[in-house]
């Protein structure tokens, strides 16, 4: 077991090192196995497009009995549809490549410098004809097409490299690293700093994407027989103990291990189609790579030390591990699915290649061992007939047939990702024609790729040519599709109103990725509007059980409801849903209560109101219809909406009518009609909503004749039951018979029948401000009268009873302020125009008084009128006569 830990006798700055090798290697496992999950979740995101909508629902209701009349009013609904976006960057991934690939690039160099001179010159110049192919001139460090920077980077390596070769051998392996890794900090640091491309990391990952890329491959290759090495130790190590010998438990798995490769190959070439999951090429790979950690010492041991394993094997494994795990990283991270393909063929083919030849090696050289039950994985690198050159160099020469074979599809595959990585740099710079020319280059070599094809859409897209979008999004559905590829495709057909092709389209890729939420909700909300109800709830049903994002689809759910559901069955359907905290379902929520006529308490959700107060159509609606829903018992929004429509201008009208319900509901009555009124006069498109509202609301506060009068200009049943309804409130009885036999006239109705019925009983609304005034007479108090008065500030009733409480306690100016109020919209009640002269003379304002008992003579019966002359002459004859004495 000690052999698994074979740094433990190593010098405590090299175990620190060895420590700090494997820390950088499992975050570069780590962001392999973050970025792998979904690649093309890494360069494309799903967007929300929120729409706006409008039904309508009654929120003002006056209930006469058994019968309510309301005008209907708007309520907003939001719906939702994913969009996928066109292809990023993911530039952290980009920065984390780099630092992890040099890192591995600094070990390698350090390794390097621990060789043998003809090795080390070897490496030496390999390093800086791979450097030279780079291209680090495009970094614009010193200048344009300048290679100071490739000349100072080669003197710097070479330099430092050459110095620990030549003339310090005896330094040991930690500080070799730190001293190369110092200078490809300072190269990092200075190309930072003096670059002058735009993106100097993106740039140097593109263009050195063919030094990166070989070294991967040559990794996988190093290590691809490392399997069968680990199956040549699991079937000995034990049946030597046991006394067994081991070789049929090697030639089974060996042989099962095999058939996997072989059905991966024949899947991967299309010869099968054969779905061959249950173990990635990615998981052999990563196994290969781990036994090679341990696998390796004793192919550096058979060397002849050429290559030691404590000093250089190690290292040099480890380096180019980092390297390989980094680099595929990138790749998931930038979706390039042609070099992910190559590095999956690479792993496939090279295994089965390799390990075709090594299994052979195995079985020439160690047969007689396992017969004799040794444990022949101690002597595997030490061959008796066939050498280990020749089983490499064979194994090699298959993999090349079988790359031929496939007419070299897996180097055409590498070519385009290296000119996808171009097309990314310069689509990030903006140079859309460059960009452009390098994605078709890349389409080219591979055709079919995904990467390509969905990038040139994403041009397009930018570009406004929607023709060449759906082309290039119908390519990139050949051999890889992807949700969002079908996302964008239905997209552009919505677009140019082609539903049916959508509709097709989306269909085909759910067909696809059955399971794709976001495919599910946009099926389901194409159907919508093309007002395929059922089969909308279908799809958006199953996308809320699909998606992470469950709150989309159940938002468009409720929206649908609220379109296309009775009263009844919203009751049961609203009692069912599971509330959530998504702005957009809030927002629907409120508007299914306002459909239910349902108005309790809710909490406001602070997040509407964004930090800059520009509102989006979540936001817009939800507070519209948190506005109306929460007239009656929130009074915030008449305060926050006026300042939101100051920041949003197109937004205005509608959230100053919504901060008029609050305000007429739980502020100034007052203020909210005479602001409305205003509205109203104007000749706008939305001049009969106002005067509805507006004739509403007057026939709430008992201000009938008003009532009629707004009413009497709107156009519709609405309009004719509201006079209706105030005519027979006013004793006009006739006249409601008239009104209501004209709407019989268009419609037969047994609810207008019911509503004759009730307004000839004689059923009246039952006013609050009522028993707000009952309270009041009984508990005398400013805060019951003025909340009798705040509940209707016109009745004449309330306001002079409450007048008549002010004068008492001398706050004359407060109770001359209300009847003031209340006859700017109740000029003919008699109360009224009584405590306007009582307080006009109180005030020493004789000729006001006269004014108001003028008015009282108009207004009020005989009788009344005497009580008042009884009161009001005294009055007047007092003030008269001190205004006599003082003069």
């Amino acid at each position: 077991m000690k052999e698994f830990f074979f740094w433990k006798v190593w010098s405590p700055s090299e175990r620190r090192m060895t420590v700090a090798a494997f820390l950088v290697l499992i975050l570069a496992l780590i962001l392999l196995a973050v970025k792998s999950i979904d690649p093309l979740g890494n360069v494309i995101r799903w967007n929300v497009i929120s729409e706006l909508s409008e039904t309508t629902a009654v929120v003002d209701v006056l209930q006469l009995g058994e019968w309510q009349y309301g005008v209907s009013t708007p309520t907003h609904l939001v719906t939702e549809s994913f969009m996928a976006s066109v292809m990023e960057t993911d530039f952290l991934s980009v920065t984390l490549f780099l630092i992890f690939s040099l890192s591995g690039l600094t070990i390698i160099l350090a390794a390097l410098t621990t060789m043998s001179r003809f090795w080390y010159l070897a490496g030496t110049i390999i390093f800086i004809v791979f450097l030279a192919f780079s291209r680090l001139e495009m970094l614009g460090a010193f200048g344009d097409v300048n290679r100071a920077l490739f000349l100072l980077t080669v003197i710097l390596y070479a330099g430092v490299t050459y110095y620990f070769h030549a003339f310090r051998p005896d330094i040991g392996i930690a500080r070799r690293i730190l001293a190369i890794g110092c200078v490809t900090a300072f190269l990092a640091i200075l190309i930072a700093f003096v670059a002058k491309t735009p993106f100097p990391a993106l740039t140097a990952a593109s263009y050195s994407f063919p030094f990166w890329l070989i070294i991967t491959i040559l990794f996988l290759i190093v290590s691809s027989t490392e399997i069968i090495a680990g199956l040549v130790w699991l079937s000995t190590s034990g049946s030597v103990s046991k006394g067994k010998s081991g070789l049929v438990n090697f030639l089974v798995i060996s042989i099962l291990y095999l058939l996997l490769l072989l059905l991966l190959y024949l899947r991967n070439t299309k010869q099968i189609d054969w779905d061959v999951t249950l173990i990635s090429p990615a998981f052999l790979a990563l196994a290969a790579a781990i036994l090679g950690i341990w696998g390796f010492r004793r192919r550096a041991d058979s060397t002849d030390g050429i290559i030691p394993f404590r000093s250089t094997g190690f290292w040099l494994y480890i380096g180019l591990f980092i390297i390989a795990v980094s680099f595929t990283a990138y790749m998931a991270a930038t979706a390039n699915d042609p070099v992910l393909e190559t590095l999956e063929d690479v792993v496939v083919q090279g295994q089965l290649s390799m390990s075709v030849l090594f299994l052979f090696y195995v079985l020439v050289n160690f047969y007689p061992l396992f017969q004799q039950k040794l444990a022949v994985y101690k002597v595997l690198y030490k061959p008796l007939r066939f050498g280990l050159t020749q089983t490499r160099l064979f194994g090699f020469t298959i993999l090349i047939v079988l790359f031929s074979i496939q007419r070299l599809l897996p180097v055409n595959q590498a070519i385009a990702g290296y000119f996808n990585g171009l097309g990314d740099l310069h689509a990030n710079t903006e140079e859309f024609s460059l960009s452009e020319q390098y994605y078709k280059l890349a389409v080219q070599q591979e055709f079919q790729n995904h990467k390509s094809n969905y990038a040139l859409a994403s041009l397009a897209l930018r570009q406004g040519d929607r023709n060449a979008a759906a082309f290039y999004f119908r390519q990139s559905l050949l051999k890889n599709p992807s949700p969002q590829a079908y996302s964008g495709l239905s997209g552009i057909l919505i677009q140019e109103s082609l539903f049916f092709d959508a509709v097709y389209s989306l269909q085909e890729g759910i067909r696809t990725f059955p399971k794709s939420g976001e495919l599910l909700n946009n099926l389901g909300m194409l159907y919508y509007k093309t007002n395929v109800a059922d089969s909308a709830y279908y799809y958006l049903a199953k996308a809320e059980n699909a998606t992470k994002r469950a709150e989309i689809p159940a938002t468009n759910l409720l929206a649908i409801l609220a379109k296309n559901t009775d009263s009844g069955l919203l009751d049961s359907l609203a009692s069912a849903s599971e509330k959530r905290d998504y702005l957009s379902w809030q927002a629907n929520w409120l508007a299914v209560q306002n459909l239910r006529q349902k108005f309790s308490e809710e909490t406001f959700n602070k997040t509407a109101v964004p930090t800059d107060s520009l509102l989006s159509a979540s936001a817009f609606a939800y507070l519209l219809n948190y506005g109306v829903n929460q007239a009656k018992l929130d009074s915030l929004p008449a305060k926050l909406l006026p300042a939101l429509a100051a920041k949003n201008p197109v937004l205005s009208q509608d959230l100053s009518l919504a901060a008029l319900y609050s305000e007429f509901y739980s502020g100034s009555k007052l203020k909210a009609l005479e602001t409305l009124s205003g509205w109203a006069d104007e000749e706008g498109e939305k001049s009969d909503l106002y005067h509805k509202i507006l004739g509403h609301w007057l026939l709430q506060l008992g201000l009938y004749d008003q009532a009629i009068e707004t009413l009497s200009v709107v156009e519709g049943v609405e309009g004719t039951i509201g006079m209706a309804v105030a005519n027979a409130l006013s004793d006009k009885k006739e006249v409601a018979v008239v009104l209501l036999d004209k709407v019989q006239e268009k419609e037969q109705s047994a609810a207008i029948e019911k509503l004759k019925e009730t307004l000839f009983s004689g059923a009246k609304p039952k006013p609050l401000a009522d028993s707000l005034l009952q309270i009041a007479r009984k508990s005398p108090s400013d805060k019951n009268f003025d909340r009798a008065v705040r509940t209707n500030p016109f009745d004449e009733n309330v306001v002079s009873a409450a007048s008549t409480y002010f004068r008492q306690k001398k706050l004359t100016a407060k109770a001359y302020k209300l009847v003031l109020n209340a006859l700017r919209y109740n000029e003919y009640a008699p109360q009224l125009w009584e405590q306007y002269a009582y307080l006009s003379l109180e005030q020493g304002l004789i000729g006001q008084g006269n004014e108001g008992e003028e008015k009282v003579r108009q207004y009020a019966l005989p009788a009344d009128y005497q009580q008042f002359m009884t009161r009001y002459q005294p009055m007047r004859a007092l003030i008269e006569k001190q205004r006599a004495e003082f003069q």
